[in-house]
């Protein structure tokens, strides 16, 4: 599946999950791949970041982010299915101010909790038209965030070696 098809999936994934499709969400999410799996959690990441920075902000007030952490802890919390929303609300403060937070979740759980914070934020009666603004902007952030990274000194240190500046680059008049 191609980059366009892997997008076309995800969007469609996400929009039958926030319009409350379980059904239509349960088939797409059977025709996502383990070759796709690392694509889709960055996608759905930069739809939690979307969600939360336009609704928490990006320093969530404490009194805010504590009444969210009580309401999903009440509503996913039970004891033969074990819910910790202290980790949603980790994963709140990691794409907001902590981002180190980000690394005590595991990762295999990080998808849920992200989702649980989601469909408690989202408007459930989102227009088409708000899910297609939506996605815009969650792609848009998303390219912005892998080419950062991409043009990172870490993964591109090459890119970043010090280059002599040309006499023109200075400014001077040589």
């Amino acid at each position: 599946m191609n980059h366009t098809e892997s997008a076309a999936l995800f969007r469609a994934h996400a929009t039958a999950r926030l319009t409350g499709d379980t059904i239509e969400t349960a088939r797409l999410a059977a025709h996502i791949g383990d070759e796709q799996r690392m694509s889709h959690l960055l996608f759905t990441l930069t739809l939690f970041t979307q969600f939360v920075v336009e609704e928490l902000g990006c320093e969530p007030d404490p009194a805010d982010l504590a009444a969210l952490t009580k309401r999903l802890h009440d509503k996913h919390y039970r004891p033969e299915r074990p819910f910790e929303a202290l980790r949603a609300e980790a994963m709140i403060r990691a794409v907001t101010a902590e981002s180190v937070l980000l690394t005590e979740i595991p990762h295999t759980e990080q998808a849920a909790y992200m989702w649980a914070v989601i469909d408690e934020l989202a408007d459930p009666k989102l227009s088409a038209s708000e899910l297609d603004e939506l996605f815009d902007l969650v792609k848009e952030a998303r390219d912005d965030l892998l080419g950062k990274a991409l043009d990172s000194p870490e993964l591109n240190p090459a890119r970043h070696e010090q280059v002599p500046a040309t006499s023109a680059e200075e400014g001077t008049d040589a």
